[in-house]
């Protein structure tokens, strides 16, 4: 009876070595079998983008409601209003392709909220030669009833002087010979023809390889006023029909922006 119950035991004992003989040996399998069926991702390179709005008037950073600045044409002058759109923001490969942010934001310089931007995609991977984008919006994009809720929606162009949006909002006072006169620089699709700015950035070629880059967009109001037309702001009112200080602004906005890239390193434990 003893050596039944001595030979049942080590019948079990072998049964459970053989077990887990067989348990590690399909885990092996498995394991190598995953190894060698599922190849191995490559390291995504894209990045991310943070764009930063900035604001001066000939290199001074912005005041508000300050009669301080003065242009060429010598008009004292404030800033009490600046809002506008940026969109469609381009990434100009050196192979010659391009990326597109497709899409819109709206910038008021009084509210910090406006001032960063953080697109909902990666930049591929590659070398980049510069940056361009457009002040404003495109036709396609510039139609009546885009924005039902405001800001965007304050930014109404009136019907019977175009349709859409304005592009920008600027507006101040200056100081004529002692009597304080609003200005209004509002630029916008007038009378049926668009004046959006195509802004090509200067100095703004990078290489993405991964990480995050903070991109600042910096306008200097001052030479809304300057190159390559001289403007007056004594003038510079009821120009929505307007549409050669329509032009004039379209030319003049194209030296506005001035770019400052960033790589922002992350630090991980």
């Amino acid at each position: 009876m003893n050596k039944l119950i001595r030979k049942t035991k080590h019948m079990k004992k072998n049964l459970l070595i053989l077990m887990v003989l067989v348990l590690g040996t399909t885990l092996a399998f498995n394991a190598c079998k995953k190894t060698d069926d599922v190849p191995i991702d490559p390291v995504n390179k894209d990045a991310t983008v943070l764009f930063t709005l900035n604001h001066n008037v000939n290199g001074e950073q912005l005041v508000f409601d300050s009669i301080q600045y003065q242009n060429a044409s010598g008009n004292d002058y404030s800033v009490a209003t600046l809002k506008y759109f940026v969109s469609n923001i381009t990434f100009h490969s050196t192979n010659g392709s391009s990326f597109v942010i497709d899409g819109e934001h709206y910038v008021d310089a009084a509210d910090p909220s406006t001032l960063n931007y953080s697109p909902n995609v990666k930049i591929p991977e590659g070398e980049y030669s510069s940056i361009s984008f457009i002040f404003g919006l495109d036709t396609l994009k510039n139609k009546n009833g885009r924005y039902l809720n405001p800001p965007e929606s304050n930014m109404e162009w009136p019907p019977a002087m175009g349709q859409g949006y304005h592009y920008m909002k600027l507006e101040g006072k200056i100081d004529s010979a002692g009597t304080i006169k609003n200005f209004q620089a509002h630029t916008g699709q007038s009378m049926g023809n668009p004046y959006f700015i195509e802004v090509d950035l200067p100095n703004s070629g990078f290489t993405a390889e991964g990480g995050t880059f903070e991109i600042m967009l910096k306008m200097d109001i001052g030479k809304w006023w300057e190159t390559p037309n001289q403007i007056d702001l004594n003038f510079m009112t009821s120009m929505m029909g307007n549409q050669m200080l329509q032009q004039k602004l379209h030319e003049n906005g194209n030296d506005v922006f001035s770019i400052e890239i960033t790589p922002i390193l992350t630090i991980t434990d």
